[in-house]
């Protein structure tokens, strides 16, 4: 299943690619429609922007419309499908968010829009339609009717976040490399390892990581350090515990800052040498962990949170308690061995002749951060405090 898995993941287009294509495509002329489709807003906003770009270079009227804009008129959508241009030559009418007006099931469907693009596309009218929808089906009324037309139909899915099982490098996540072709383009020279703490400070999203790029144009390497705001005075038990509730972002400044800075000693001095950091940032996650799998097992049989406390030998003031709390709500119970286990891995590398550095640690933390799905065990924890 998993070698099936990644096959597919293989074939998958990048909308890098699908994009390139389309602008090639424009170069020569603008087609009677194209649609834009996929989760990431981030390339269907490129997509629509060369279309827009084109058809006003061909001396068209540029008409916008969205549904979940407050002025939305759906009558007006269907005038400027269905009426000749005031003043150029033809209309390109761009429809984002669409799978909200021409899907039967949708709180603004609209027949009227649908149909008149439908006649638009048999007779040929001159312009353009423009089609950005997050989901709609390939065997769409109006998506089959673009090809038969002749409109590309352009891919626009979201990156993978994690690398595929054929190389478990996380620089070489999908969403890292994107990262760093995207700097290039933008002329600011940073290392796949910056590109890879670019990604996880600020997460999968394509606009924002954008925006540090562009923040960097012009002011060199070092400026890496200011846009993810790293922390010199991080500490490892601080950096273990975003790791173990999941907390990519901090995580990944986190350690970024140990390997970079040193890890922080009770007295004030820093362990700055890359095994001591490895072996310092193991053993505090692996105390972390195992206080967690032990409170999560007494929980998980039935028992108390003062008995899951008492199991976890956490001792000190409420704010250890509080620590631990959120710890064991941030994910399903049966997580935290198979944590334990992928530590005890990265722990034997640490140990054997391979070298072990913030890169590992940084895969660590984006396998096992934080997902959506996780709500559902927090909202069954019981509180530990008290």
């Amino acid at each position: 299943m998993a070698r099936k898995k990644a096959r597919s993941r293989a074939r998958d287009p990048l909308p890098e690619d699908a994009l390139r294509d389309l602008a090639k495509r424009l170069e020569s002329d603008v087609p009677s429609a194209v649609l834009l489709r996929g989760e990431e807003r981030y390339f269907r906003t490129r997509g629509i922007a060369l279309v827009v770009d084109a058809a006003r270079e061909a001396g068209m009227e540029i008409c916008r419309h969205d549904p979940l804009d407050p002025e939305y008129a759906p009558a007006r959508l269907v005038d400027d499908l269905a009426t000749g241009a005031l003043f150029q030559s033809a209309r390109c009418v761009v429809l984002e968010s669409a799978e909200r007006v021409v899907v039967d099931r949708a709180r603004n469907v609209s027949p009227a829009a649908r149909d008149a693009m439908l006649a638009r596309l048999e007779t040929g009218a001159p312009g353009c339609i423009v089609l950005s929808a997050e989901k709609l089906r390939a065997d769409h009324v109006l998506a089959k009717a673009i090809q038969a037309a002749g409109g590309p139909t352009v891919g626009c899915r979201r990156l993978y976040d994690s690398p595929p099982a054929w190389n478990p490098d996380p620089r070489s996540a999908e969403i890292v490399q994107w990262c760093a072709a995207r700097a290039k383009a933008l002329g600011v020279p940073i290392e796949p390892a910056e590109a890879l703490t670019i990604v996880a400070a600020t997460g999968n999203d394509l606009a924002a990581i954008d925006d540090q790029l562009r923040s960097l144009v012009g002011r060199g390497a070092e400026a890496l350090r200011d846009i993810v705001a790293w922390d010199a005075a991080a500490s490892v038990w601080d950096v273990a515990e975003h790791v173990a509730v999941g907390d990519v972002k901090r995580a990944a400044l986190g350690i970024e800052s140990l390997f970079a800075s040193g890890a922080v000693q009770r007295d004030g001095s820093r362990v700055i040498d890359n095994d001591g950091v490895v072996a310092q940032l193991a053993m505090a996650l692996s105390a972390k962990l195992r206080e967690a799998e032990r409170a999560a097992s007494v929980l998980r049989g039935g028992g108390t949170p003062a008995q899951a406390i008492a199991a976890a030998g956490v001792r000190g003031p409420k704010a250890a308690h509080a620590a631990l709390e959120k710890r064991i709500a941030a994910r399903p119970h049966d997580a935290w061995p198979r944590m334990l286990a992928d530590l005890g891995a990265l722990e034997r590398r640490s140990r054997s002749s391979v070298r072990v550095d913030a890169t590992d640690f940084m895969h660590f933390a984006l396998q096992h951060r934080r997902r959506a799905g996780d709500a559902k065990s927090r909202s069954r924890t019981p509180r530990m405090g008290g």
